[in-house]
């Protein structure tokens, strides 16, 4: 199957070159640690913020980022709806099959609430991504699997319950993704 991973930083990496004219490879991307799904720190500290800026009035043309942030001359990147959604379709057609543990139990409870885009929280983001980047390595760390345990876990009362009925297709991408390959 494609890699989801390479593809997404090749088109970012055009992007960003064609939008601020620094030459940025696909390599140069990173997984930050705790803010969006990529980083890139390719730009000297004081031309970031003109770098997010001129990003960000290029947006419509990116389907692949929903929005970007500077932070200590790091760019960070927020992956789309879109890009989400495509995640959720490439991970039903995968090839796996549950092993039977707490976290695909859980998985299996929230996606029998039905296939459906991935809600904007973005907890539920960073558990479907995390379990991407699982997949993409071949393990799951103790980080990943609480991720994805608690995707639901910040929102509080009726609103928990609003947001749990919405992640069906991003429950159900994840536990594909935490399947064992035949």
């Amino acid at each position: 199957m494609e890699d989801l991973f390479s593809s997404l930083t090749l088109a970012l990496s055009a992007w960003v070159e064609s939008v601020t004219g620094a030459t940025v490879s696909a390599r140069d991307f990173r997984l930050p640690r705790d803010e969006g799904q990529l980083s890139l720190g390719t730009f000297v500290q004081g031309d970031a913020p003109e770098a997010a800026r001129q990003l960000i009035q290029a947006l419509p043309g990116c389907q692949q980022v929903r929005t970007i942030r500077e932070k200590n001359g790091w760019l960070l990147f927020f992956l789309s709806d879109a890009w989400f959604d495509g995640l959720i379709a490439w991970a039903a057609a995968l090839n796996t099959r549950p092993t039977g543990s707490y976290v695909e139990n859980r998985m299996a409870i929230l996606a029998r609430k039905g296939m459906a885009p991935c809600p904007d929280a973005e907890p539920v983001r960073r558990a479907l991504w995390a379990a991407y980047l699982a997949y993409r390595r071949g393990s799951w760390r103790a980080a990943d699997e609480h991720l994805a345990l608690t995707m639901t876990h910040e929102v509080a009362g009726c609103d928990r319950i609003g947001l749990e009925n919405r992640c069906g297709g991003a429950a159900a991408a994840i536990l594909k993704l935490r399947g064992e390959r035949p």
